[in-house]
């Protein structure tokens, strides 16, 4: 069921890699970056507005069929956009639906490995997936920039993307079975946590008004020292939807090879993630943080320094793979563990729209500034955000007092669990 599940993870997100060309395709129809930049953020509403619902109901539609249908969905728009031959109302349709589409696949996906995890290899198991994605996420640009140099046009580039995402849905099929082989069926997993998983004590308040009690762990959330670790989760987001998004322009017009970088960075992100992240005591501990950012904002500095150099290129590119793919998750982690009880639960929900709206829409904001600017002026914006996380992540944060019940640390880590196990982890 796992290499099912990570086949199929790998296909939708290679079809999302291919559709990556939409960049500088738009530039051959009279756009720009800030063009390119304007159809991606044309999906955030709708995108915070499924995740929402998806946040809010989480066991509506089994995870594995939300995955079919998301898959489906993105095929249906990539073959849109594969009859595009010029700006108009269908490229912004098909934009929409395709940010939409992957927002909902690249949370599903996480889901599905919970469902089949226990609690000791939960994090593990979705480590795997979200690799799976990365490892996409490379494929998928190299693959498109192959199919370009064979000769084929940017239409029949997103064919295949489009053929990709179809037979990532089709997967699904023997997954589904292989699911409902499970004892309990597909929530087996879910079901099992609910067994085992002790609730946290809760003090008895009563509410001053109806729904009070439901908006306190918002609230509290953002009363709570977890407040920062999710600033560097939406400022993370904003670097890495730029570095990937824009890569295939900032190549071209540097006139350099795009694959050195979803190469290098990919392998980078994999290596540290599935290998250097299990060799650590604590992957997300006061140093780890504080030494990836200082990391991050070196690389977003020596990408200025690259010129025409693909050896400067290639080291640039696995500097900020090392260090984006071991710091992401240990934001993420630090969100959870320096939140209270009542917030807990609401953290990986909180970073996962976080990120996904951040990397629909910034792309708005950097597109406009390399259309005034350029690279150099993207660049240097990127330092000031690199920097701003840098800072925070020598921020020592410590837990609220209540976050660990005395007597009760097995309920809180069921917390956690919890947590992963209904939305799924934003990791990317």
């Amino acid at each position: 069921m796992l290499w099912l599940l990570l086949t199929c993870v790998l296909l939708a997100s290679s079809a999302y890699g291919v559709l990556l060309l939409l960049g500088p395709f738009v530039k051959t129809v009279g756009g720009s970056e800030a063009t390119y930049g304007a159809l991606s953020a044309a999906a955030a509403v709708p995108t915070a507005a499924a995740l929402a619902l998806l946040l809010r109901f989480p066991r509506a539609v089994p995870p594995h069929l939300l995955l079919a249908g998301s898959c489906l969905v993105y095929a249906g728009a990539a073959a849109l956009m594969a009859g595009v031959h010029s700006r108009d109302g269908v490229l912004v349709v098909a934009a929409i639906v395709l940010g939409t589409a992957w927002a909902v696949t690249y949370t599903a996906a996480p889901m599905i490995a919970s469902e089949l995890a226990t609690d000791r290899n939960r994090a593990t198991l979705i480590g795997y997936a979200t690799g799976t994605i990365q490892a996409g996420f490379g494929i998928g640009p190299v693959l498109g920039n192959a199919l370009r140099d064979a000769g084929m046009s940017y239409q029949q580039v997103f064919a295949v993307g489009a053929a990709l995402a179809l037979a990532a849905a089709v997967l699904v099929i023997p997954l589904t079975i292989e699911l409902r082989r499970l004892p309990g069926g597909p929530t087996a997993g879910a079901q099992r946590d609910a067994a085992d998983d002790k609730p946290l004590p809760q003090p008895v308040r009563e509410p001053e008004h109806p729904g009070r009690a439901a908006g306190t762990g918002w609230r509290g959330a953002l009363r709570s020292p977890s407040v920062v670790p999710l600033a560097m989760v939406l400022l993370s987001a904003c670097v890495f939807t730029t570095m990937n998004s824009f890569q295939t322009t900032f190549a071209d017009s540097r006139q350099l090879d795009f694959d050195i970088f979803y190469v290098t960075y990919t392998v980078a992100v994999i290596a540290v993630r599935l290998g250097l992240a299990r060799m650590l005591p604590d992957s997300a501990s006061d140093r780890v943080v504080a030494v990836t950012t200082v990391g991050m904002t070196a690389a977003a500095v020596a990408f200025v320094f690259v010129g025409t150099s693909p050896v400067l290129y290639c080291l640039a590119s696995l500097l900020l793979g090392c260090t984006y793919g071991l710091g992401l998750p240990a934001f993420q982690a630090r969100a959870v563990n320096l939140a209270g009880p009542e917030e807990r639960v609401r953290m990986l929900p909180m970073a996962g729209l976080l990120f996904e709206v951040a990397i629909l829409v910034f792309p708005l904001v950097a597109g406009a500034v390399v259309h005034a600017d350029g690279y150099r002026g993207l660049f240097v914006l990127l330092i000031a955000i690199t920097g701003v996380v840098m800072a925070l992540g020598q921020i020592r944060g410590r837990p609220r007092l209540d976050a660990q019940p005395a007597g009760d640390g097995a309920s809180a880590d069921g917390a956690e669990a919890a947590a992963v196990s209904g939305a799924g982890s934003p990791n990317d």
